[in-house]
């Protein structure tokens, strides 16, 4: 019988007791734990691309501009995008072509007091870490980063902006 064994770890999470003392690196690393989770299981389970909605059309009327309707996509870093409203983007000042492409971002936000290091006196901290959306027009398909989601691809014909009805967006497993 083999006696060898191999252990291989899949992380670690916050062990709590009575009597525990808690600091700021216990509760980041508990938000962190379960944000990798859900961003594994949206990544492997789902795949990328758009859940639902965030359908694009032009508009000339009293908006002149690219329309995005709400709804919900996950990047492909298994981050979730959710868009609860419609948004109204200009139309790409330039070229030709363009794709419409969704990122998600985050950002410290909140600031508060906090004590300094050891002489460095008082500084402010985010308190809050607020998530958003990014729409953002690409030259290229995959965008620059190839972090975000392609929701259209829009070309100009004859001087106006039209979005491509044969360009087809990803979508995820359901």
């Amino acid at each position: 019988m083999n006696k060898i064994l191999t252990e291989i770890s899949l992380g670690k999470r916050n062990n709590y007791f009575s009597g525990k003392l808690l600091s700021a690196e216990d509760f980041n690393d508990e938000q962190s734990y379960f944000l990798d989770k859900m961003r594994l299981h949206n990544r492997m389970l789902h795949g990328l691309g758009t859940v639902s909605g965030l359908e694009v059309s032009a508009s000339e009327d009293s908006f002149n501009g690219i329309i995005v309707s709400p709804g919900v996509a996950i990047d492909p870093f298994g981050n979730e995008i959710i868009l609860s409203s419609t948004v109204q983007c200009a139309f790409p000042e330039q070229d030709e072509l363009a794709y419409l492409v969704l990122y998600w971002a985050e950002r410290g936000t909140d600031p508060v007091p906090a004590p300094g290091a050891e002489g460095e006196g008082d500084q402010t901290v985010p308190s809050r870490v607020e998530e958003y959306a990014v729409l953002k027009y690409e030259s290229e398909e995959g965008g620059n980063s190839q972090n975000g989601i392609v929701l259209a691809r829009l070309k100009k014909e004859h001087g106006k902006w039209k979005v491509d009805k044969k360009s087809r967006v990803r979508r995820v497993k359901v």
